[in-house]
C-alpha cells in the first residue's frame, strides 16, 4: 500500500509540471512581495524568485498567503550602490506549498507588461 502511495505522489508531481505552458528560467531577481496574508493582514516581504517565465514565478516567503490571493510584486535592482525597482504587477497566487523554513508560492501574472525586463527566449 504504501508503494501506491508514493506512486501517486510522484504522478501529481509529473501533472502538474506538464501543465505549465511554457519554460520557467531559473533566475533568482530580488523581489518585493505586497499583499495580504492568511489572516488577512496586510505584509511586504522582500525575496528572490526562485525561477521565472513570461507568466508567472516562484519565489519563497515566510508569511503565508492563501490560494487565489492575489500579490503585487516589483523588481528590485541594484545600480551601483543605488536601488532602483520596477512598476509592480499584479499576480495570482496558484500554488503554495510549506517548506521546513519558508512556503514556496508559484503565482501567475494577472497583467501583460514585462515585469522582469528580460528577453525570457535568451535564457532557455
Amino acid at each position: 500500500m504504501r508503494k501506491q502511495l508514493a506512486e501517486w505522489q510522484q504522478l501529481g508531481t509529473v501533472t502538474t509540471d506538464d501543465r505549465r505552458r511554457e519554460d520557467r528560467a531559473p533566475l533568482a531577481l530580488t523581489i518585493e512581495v505586497c499583499g495580504f496574508d492568511c489572516s488577512l493582514r496586510f505584509f511586504t516581504e522582500r525575496t528572490e524568485t526562485f525561477n521565472i517565465s513570461d507568466s508567472g514565478c516562484q519565489f519563497r516567503l515566510r508569511m503565508e498567503v492563501a490560494p487565489e490571493a492575489v500579490v503585487a510584486i516589483r523588481v528590485i535592482r541594484q545600480n551601483g550602490d543605488e536601488e532602483m525597482s520596477s512598476k509592480s504587477a499584479l499576480f495570482r497566487v496558484v500554488r503554495v506549498h510549506q517548506e521546513n523554513h519558508a512556503i514556496l508560492v508559484g503565482a501567475q501574472k494577472l497583467q501583460p507588461h514585462n515585469l522582469w525586463n528580460l528577453g525570457i527566449q535568451r535564457l532557455n
